[in-house]
C-alpha cells in the first residue's frame, strides 16, 4: 500500500512517525518535499520514496527488518544504525555522524556521501554501487569483522577512503580513490582486500598500506602520484597483476618485516627513490614486468630478503637497477638490464644468480659484487660504457657460458682477494680482464679475442689458471702479470697479438701443453726475478725473439718446440738462467737459436737447433 506523507494539511499523514505507526509490512511511504525532524525506528519492512525530502534525526533498522530508501536526503543525522537490512538508492548523506551496520546488511546504489563515515562491523555485509564519497573528517568506510563490495565508487578528500581494521574483507571493482589526506586504503590484522580495474591517485601520503598478516590482491589497477611510498606492506602478502605503479615521490612498493609480494605483468614508472624496496626477510616474486626510470634505484633488497625475477625489464634507472645488501638473495632469469649507471650490485654477504639475461648500456659497472657471491649462466654482458663486471672484498664469482662484448672498460675487474671462476665463456673486444690484490682467476674452455688492452692482466700476488682456452687477435698483449703473480696455462692457445703475447714482471709462469703462435713481437717476455716452466708446448712464428728472460729470471724448457721464428728463439740476459731439455729450435735467419749474455747461464740437453748458440757461459750435452 502506498502512503503519502507531507506537512500539508491536505495530506493524510502529516508526520512521518504517524505514517510509520499505521504502515503495514512492505508498505511504501511517499515522502513529499520538506524536512522531517524526528528519530525513526522501523518495526516492519517498508519502502520510503522521497521527492526532495530530507530526514534528520537518528534512524534504526532492527534485526529482521528490511527498509528501502529511495531519493531521500539524510542530513545531520546523529546516527543511522542498521541491524537488519537497509537499501539506499539515489540517496544523499550530508554531515551524518555515523552510518553503522552492526550484524546487518547495507546496500547503497548511486548515492552521495558527504562527511558521513560508514562503520561496518560484526559480520555485516555491505554492497555499494556507483556511490560518491567526499569531504570526510575521518575515514569514509571502516570495516571490522565484516565484508564489503564496492563497484564503480568514487572516494575523495577523507582521512582514509577504506579501512579494514580486523578480519575484514573488501572486494573493490572499477573504483576511483583520490586526494585522501592520509593513506587511501588501510588494511590491518588478518583482513583481505581485492581491487580490480580501479585507480588510486593523488594521495597526500600513500595509496595502500597493509599490516599484520593481511592478504591483498590488485589486478588491472593504476596507482600514481602519491607524496609518500605508494604501497607499503608489513608482514602481509600481496599479489599484483597487470597493474601500473608510477610517478611516486618516494618508492613504488615497500616490503618490510616478512612481507611477501607476487608481481606479474606490471609496469613501474618514475617512482623517485625506488620502484621496490624490500627489507627484513621479505620475499618478492616478479615476472613479465617492466621497471622504467628515471628512478634512483630500480629494486633494493635488504636484510635477508629474497627475490626471484623472470622475464622482467629494468630500464633507465639513475643509480642502480638491482641492489642486494645485508645477506639478501636474488635469482634472475631471462631478464634485461639496460641504460643506467649500474645494473646489478651485490654487497654485504649477499648472493645472486643470473640466468639467460642481458645486461647492457651502463655508464659504470654492469655488475658489481662486493664481499658476496654471484653465479651467472648463459648471459650477455654487452655494450656497457663502463666495466662488464667488478668484484671486490673477497667476492666469489662463477661464470659459465656467458658472453662479454664491447664493454668500454675491462670485461672483468677483480680485486681484494676475490675468486673468479669462468667456464665456456667468450670475451670479445673491450679491455679484457684485470685481476689483482691476491685474487684468483680460474678460466676453462673459454675464449678472449679482439680487445683494446691486454686480454688478461694480473697484479699484486694474484693467481691465474687458464685451461683449454683461447686468447687471440688482441690489439695489445694476451697476458700481463706483475708483482708476484702466478700464471698457470694448460692446453690453451695464445695467438696473433701485436705486442708480447705473455709479459711477466717479478712473477711466475707455468705453461703446459699449449700453443703460442703468430705474434708480431715476442711470445714470452720475462723480467725482474721471474721464473717459468714451459713443457710440451709449441711456440712458433713470431717476428721478434720468441722467448726473452732478463734481470735474474729463470726458465725451464721441456719437450717444447720454438719454431718458425724470424730471429732469436731464446734470449736470456742479466744474471738469468735457462734449463733446456728435449726441445727443438728453428728460425728463418742466420741468427742464434739461443743466446745468453750479461752473466747469464744456459743448460741444454738432448735438443735440436737449426742454427747456433751464442752463450757467455754454457753447459751443453747432446745438442
Amino acid at each position: 500500500m502506498l502512503h503519502k506523507v507531507s506537512a500539508s494539511k491536505f495530506s493524510f499523514y502529516q508526520t512521518l512517525s504517524a505514517a510509520l505507526k499505521r504502515a503495514q509490512h512492505n508498505d511504501c511511504l511517499q515522502l513529499m518535499p520538506g524536512q522531517y525532524h524526528m528519530p525513526l525506528f522501523f518495526q516492519q519492512s517498508l519502502r520510503l520514496k522521497g521527492k526532495k525530502a530530507t530526514i534528520t534525526g537518528s534512524i534504526t533498522v532492527p534485526k529482521g527488518v528490511i527498509v528501502h530508501f529511495e531519493h531521500i536526503t539524510f542530513q545531520q543525522n546523529s546516527q543511522i544504525l542498521i541491524e537488519g537490512t537497509a537499501l539506499f538508492h539515489q540517496c544523499h548523506f550530508i554531515e551524518t555522524e555515523t552510518i553503522t551496520a552492526n550484524c546487518g546488511q547495507l546496500k547503497m546504489t548511486a548515492c552521495t556521501i558527504t562527511n558521513a563515515p560508514i562503520s561496518i562491523t560484526n559480520n555485516s555485509d555491505a554492497m555499494l554501487n556507483n556511490c560518491h564519497f567526499s569531504t570526510c573528517h575521518t575515514s569514509s568506510i571502516i570495516m571490522t569483522r565484516a565484508q564489503i563490495e564496492l563497484v564503480d565508487c568514487h572516494f575523495e578528500d577523507a582521512l582514509h577512503a577504506v579501512v579494514l581494521k580486523e578480519h575484514a574483507k573488501a572486494n573493490i571493482i572499477q573504483c576511483h580513490f583520490t586526494k585522501q589526506r592520509h593513506i587511501q586504503l588501510l588494511v590491518q590484522n588478518n583482513s583481505e582486500l581485492f581491487i580490480r580495474d580501479s585507480t588510486i591517485e593523488n594521495g597526500y601520503t600513500s595509496a595502500l598500506r597493509g599490516e599484520m598478516h593481511c592478504r591483498i590482491k590488485l589486478q588491472n589497477t593504476l596507482i600514481q602520484h602519491h607524496l609518500m611510498t605508494q604501497i607499503i606492506l608489513q608482514c602481509c602478502a600481496l599479489h599484483i597483476e597487470k597493474c601500473k605503479i608510477q610517478h611516486g615521490r618516494k618508492c613504488g612498493l615497500q616490503l618490510v618485516q616478512y612481507a611477501e609480494a607476487t608481481i606479474d605483468q606490471c609496469y613501474f614508472l618514475q617512482n623517485h627513490d625506488a620502484h621496490i624496496d624490500s627489507a627484513i626477510q621479505c620475499a618478492l616474486f616478479m615476472t613479465n614486468s617492466t621497471l622504467h626510470g628515471p628512478t634512483k634505484i630500480g629494486i633494493q633488497l635488504q636484510e635477508k630478503s629474497v627475490a626471484h625475477f623472470s622475464n622482467t625489464i629494468f630500464k633507465h634507472q639513475q643509480e642502480i637497477q638491482l641492489l642486494l645488501s645485508e645477506s639478501a638473495y636474488a635469482s634472475i632469469e631471462q631478464c634485461t638490464f639496460c641504460t643506467g649507471q649500474q645494473g646489478i650490485v651485490v654487497q654485504q654477504r649477499s648472493y645472486c644468480t643470473l640466468l639467460d639475461s642481458t645486461v647492457s648500456n651502463h655508464q659504470q659497472a654492469a655488475i658489481a659484487i662486493y664481499d658476496s657471491e654471484f653465479i651467472a649462466l648463459n648471459n650477455q654482458i654487452i655494450r656497457n660504457n663502463g666495466y662488464g663486471l667488478t668484484a671486490q672484498h673477497e667476492a666469489a664469482v662463477m661464470l659459465e657460458n656467458n658472453r662479454f662484448s664491447d664493454n668500454e672498460l675491462s670485461h672483468i675487474m677483480a680485486t681484494e682477494k676475490t675468486n673468479i671462476t669462468i667456464n665456456k665463456s667468450k670475451f670479445i673486444r673491450g679491455k679484457g680482464m684485470y685481476i689483482a690484490d691476491s685474487s684468483l682467476l680460474y678460466m676453462t674452455e673459454s675464449a678472449i679475442y679482439d680487445g683494446n688492452d691486454a686480454q688478461i692482466t694480473g697484479n699484486n700476488s694474484t693467481k691465474i689458471y687458464i685451461v683449454e682456452s683461447k686468447l687471440y687477435n688482441g690489439r695489445c698483449e694476451a697476458i700481463k702479470a706483475s708483482n708476484n703473480c702466478f700464471i698457470h696455462i694448460m692446453r690453451s692457445t695464445i695467438s696473433a697479438h701485436p705486442l708480447q703475447q705473455i709479459v711477466m714482471n717479478h712473477s711466475s709462469l707455468v705453461l703446459l701443453d699449449s700453443l703460442v703462435e703468430k705474434g708480431l713481437q715476442n711470445a714470452i717476455a720475462l723480467s725482474n726475478y721471474c721464473d717459468a716452466r714451459i713443457e710440451k708446448c709449441q711456440i712458433l712464428q713470431h717476428r721478434d725473439t720468441q722467448l726473452i728472460a732478463t734481470l735474474y729470471s729463470a726458465i725451464t724448457l721441456l719437450n717444447t718446440q720454438l719454431t718458425g721464428g724470424h730471429t732469436v728463439n731464446v734470449d736470456i740476459s742479466h744474471h738469468s738462467k735457462a734449463t733446456i731439455e728435449h726441445c727443438t729450435f728453428t728460425n728463418n735467419k742466420q741468427a742464434p737459436n739461443a743466446q745468453a749474455t750479461q752473466f747469464s747461464e744456459m743448460s741444454i740437453e738432448q735438443s735440436t737447433m737449426n742454427n747456433y748458440l751464442q752463450i757467455d757461459e754454457k753447459k751443453e750435452r747432446g745438442c
